[in-house]
């Protein structure tokens, strides 16, 4: 098997992408495959990336050579987060070490330097976990790792399958409330209650919170500005609730 790369180094190949799959699929951020190349090896090696719902596309051949640095990457070319994922079972351990978990969603991230900053947030103001999709949003390379100052190697990061049915659970099986940030018409966030249990969702750039993860949200929280503001940037804004969850604790 092709060595797992500490950064943002490329595996290419055929073989060497099914044992990434069979071995740390859930650190793959995303595949790439030769939009022209036929094969029964790379139809089986997409079909799992469907199966999965992983982030993948197909692109033109040169397209493939530039992110392979070669010409010799058998149509399919791979990377992987710059550490691994934690899993289910690290969101279960906190769960049943703290009676009052914050978990933060952060949704439709496209700026590596925002997710970077969110990280930094998450660790240095008491955030216990960090839940992100599988798609639309950027992956941990270097770049986030970097903008995180450090604080990506002490935090819990999950990529679940389903992260739909992952907050779904939690707020009906474990006590958790699932409130989402909204530009406006939301409760300020001194109002609302940060001391139990949450699932805090904010939302991207552009995209804002996908329809998808807004109907789970039982509250919508929006930080007061005056009427000449338009929004925070992303990462600012979920430094803000962060922050006034860990005010309410005490922390």
């Amino acid at each position: 098997m092709q060595p797992i790369p500490p950064k943002d180094t490329p595996i290419y190949g055929i073989h060497p992408v099914e044992e990434l799959l069979a071995a740390r699929k859930q650190d793959i951020e995303h595949v790439y495959f030769d939009k022209d190349k036929k094969s029964q090896a790379l139809f089986n090696i997409l079909r799992i990336c469907r199966r999965d719902r992983m982030s993948y596309n197909l692109v033109p051949e040169a397209k493939l050579n530039a992110l392979a640095q070669t010409s010799k990457h058998q149509g399919v070319v791979a990377f992987c987060s710059v550490r691994p994922y934690n899993d289910i079972d690290d969101l279960d351990k906190i769960v049943q070490s703290k009676p009052a978990p914050l978990f933060v969603v952060a949704a439709s991230i496209e700026d590596p330097g925002n997710m970077g900053a969110i990280i930094r947030s998450c660790v240095c103001l008491g955030a216990d976990a960090l839940l992100l999709e599988r798609k639309n949003t950027v992956p941990l390379n270097a770049t986030v790792a970097r903008a995180s100052a450090g604080m990506l190697e002490h935090l819990c990061v999950v990529k679940p399958r389903n992260l739909e049915g992952l907050i779904t659970e939690y707020v009906a099986d474990k006590g958790f409330t699932a409130v989402g940030a909204a530009m406006e018409n939301g409760v300020s966030p001194d109002k609302f209650d940060f001391t139990g249990p949450v699932i805090l969702i904010t939302g991207g750039e552009h995209r804002g919170i996908p329809p998808y993860l807004q109907k789970l949200c039982g509250q919508t929280i929006s930080i007061p500005m005056p009427p000449q503001a338009q929004s925070l940037n992303a990462s600012v804004a979920a430094a803000v609730l962060i922050y006034e969850c860990a005010r309410q604790r005490g922390f």
